[in-house]
Order: C-alpha cells, then structure tokens, then sequence
C-alpha cells in the first residue's frame, strides 16, 4: 500500500515542478512582450534601462528619463501569478488586475503624505443584471473626496486639482510619500497596451501629477 502512495506523492511532486517550470517561461515570455509595451509607451521620454526578477510573476523595471522631475524612476510589473494555481485561483475570483506601478523620487519630498484610491461603484435594480450588458445608460458624477484630515492642505488640493484635470487614466492608487520614493501610481497592466487609446498620454498625466506636488512648494 505504501508503494502506490509514495509514487503518487511522486508524481504529484513531478506535475507541480513541471507546472511551475512551464510557468516561470511563460512569465519570462510576458516579460519581454511587457518590456515592449513599455518602451512604447515611454517614446520621447525615455528608455528601459535593465530587468531585475522579484518573483516568477513580478518584476522590476528601471528606466532612465529625460524629465528632470523624476529620480531613480522604475516600473514594477505584477502578473497573474500562474506558478501558484490556489494563489490564481483566489486572485481570479477576486477580480485582482495584473498591474503597472510607478515609482520615482522627486526634486524635493513632497511636505505631506497622500494616499488616493480609485472606487467604482454601480447601483443595480436587481442583483442579477449584468453591468457590462447592452442596453445600460452612465451618468459620471463629479469627484468626491473622502477623508479622515480636520484640515484641508493647499498643496493636496494642487494634486487634487492635477489628478481630476487629467481625465480618464484609470489611476488605481496614486500616493505621495515624504521617504523614498516619493512618488507612487498604479495602473492596470493593460493601460499600457498598443491598443489602449491613453496609452500616449500616460506619461504625460504622471508628469502632471508630479509637478501639482513640486508647485506647491514652490
């Protein structure tokens, strides 16, 4: 009897190595596909500057900027994490997105620390209706701010003002930090696709949101 379970154990062994082996060169696969997306989306402004692995699904990008308002800027890239089946599993049933981050020093440390956080809420008549259905009409309120501050700073409300004027960039977390680094954005993974039509301007909005934070220091 114990014949026949150790060599099950065995191949069990044997089919989560082969399974973890098969996805550490999809991810590495990705990876370079990733790469490209990013240096599209970084045209005029700057370049990949090397790959660091930080697990079998995230890695880390840094890249080298013309602007002067980046330091030490790097994108960190989250997969699905395929090598895990239970972690995949609970992440797809979490409606978790694979995501882009945005890290970066700036000239000076912002005087505060900020940190946003990008809610979507729908309201349905009936719990079974399907949002992404045809037939449904939006209406995009205007942006309501949430906070725990018995005071409202002026170089918050700069930021405020730069996030709010740069449109649609499906922002998931922008913060600011006054400790390296400084300056944080997560997106979905897909707002830097070929296809995505804010794919050019992405840069450009990040810049933006940074300088709301260096002006009002000056």
């Amino acid at each position: 009897m114990l014949v026949p379970f150790a060599l099950s154990l065995l191949a069990a062994a044997a089919a989560c190595c082969l399974w973890y082996l098969y996805c550490v060169r999809h991810a590495r696969n990705r990876a370079i596909q990733v790469l490209g997306w990013i240096e599209g989306t970084l045209d005029g402004h700057g370049h990949v500057a090397g790959l660091e692995w930080q697990s079998p699904s995230r890695f880390q990008v840094p890249i080298r900027l013309r602007s002067n308002i980046f330091h030490d800027a790097s994108l960190v890239v989250q997969m699905f994490p395929r090598e895990f089946p239970l972690r995949l599993l609970l992440s797809r049933l979490h409606k978790e997105q694979e995501t882009v981050t945005f890290e970066a020093d700036l000239d000076l440390a912002p005087v505060f620390s900020l940190d946003l956080h990008t809610y979507r809420m729908y309201a349905r008549t009936r719990k079974d209706l399907d949002p992404e259905g045809s037939g449904w009409h939006y209406e995009q309120s205007t942006p309501f701010i949430l906070t725990t501050r018995s005071d409202w700073r002026k170089e918050i409300t700069a930021v405020i003002t730069s996030l709010v004027s740069s449109g649609d960039r499906k922002f998931l977390n922008v913060s600011f930090r006054r400790s390296s680094p400084h300056f944080r954005a997560v997106l979905p993974l897909e707002a830097i696709t070929p296809g995505n039509p804010d794919r050019p301007q992405m840069f450009e909005a990040l810049r933006e949101l940074a300088a709301g934070s260096s002006a009002s220091q000056v």
